[in-house]
């Protein structure tokens, strides 16, 4: 009896496993592929923010790389090349990210140079007025 349930078990057994093991195989993902849209996701933000923020016209040049490589990630994405479109999702993301940070600099820069000149007139003013006392 004990070996006729050893066989039943066996009989039984080893197609189960073996089906449980074929639907394990095809159910499971291509995380390559959910991992490089992830960081395309995230590079589009980048992109988005830092259009947003103006970068467009104050870093133009470093927009246009941002730009570029995203659309680079995007057509290696279509060709299934995971981890190229990986890898150009995140330069994408720094080039939009060193635009974002480009475009505030020259935007401070910018109102420092006119606080500059704005100091200068009144320095001006304080001296005229100063003189015809």
């Amino acid at each position: 009896m004990v070996g006729r349930n050893r066989i039943i078990q066996g009989v039984i057994g080893v197609p189960l496993a073996v089906g449980l093991l074929l639907s394990v195989g095809c159910a499971t993902r291509n995380y390559r592929s959910d991992y490089s849209r992830q960081l395309m996701s995230q590079g589009e933000k980048a992109v988005n923010d830092a259009k947003a923020g103006n970068a467009s016209q104050n870093a133009q040049a470093e927009m246009k790389a941002a730009e570029e490589k995203l659309a680079l990630a995007r057509e290696a994405y279509a060709k299934d090349e995971y981890d190229k479109a990986g890898r150009l999702a995140e330069e994408a993301s720094v080039a939009a990210e060193y635009a974002q940070v480009r475009a505030a600099n020259e935007k401070t820069r910018r109102n420092a140079e006119e606080m500059r000149k704005n100091l200068e007139v009144m320095r001006q003013d304080i001296e005229r007025q100063s003189q015809s006392k």
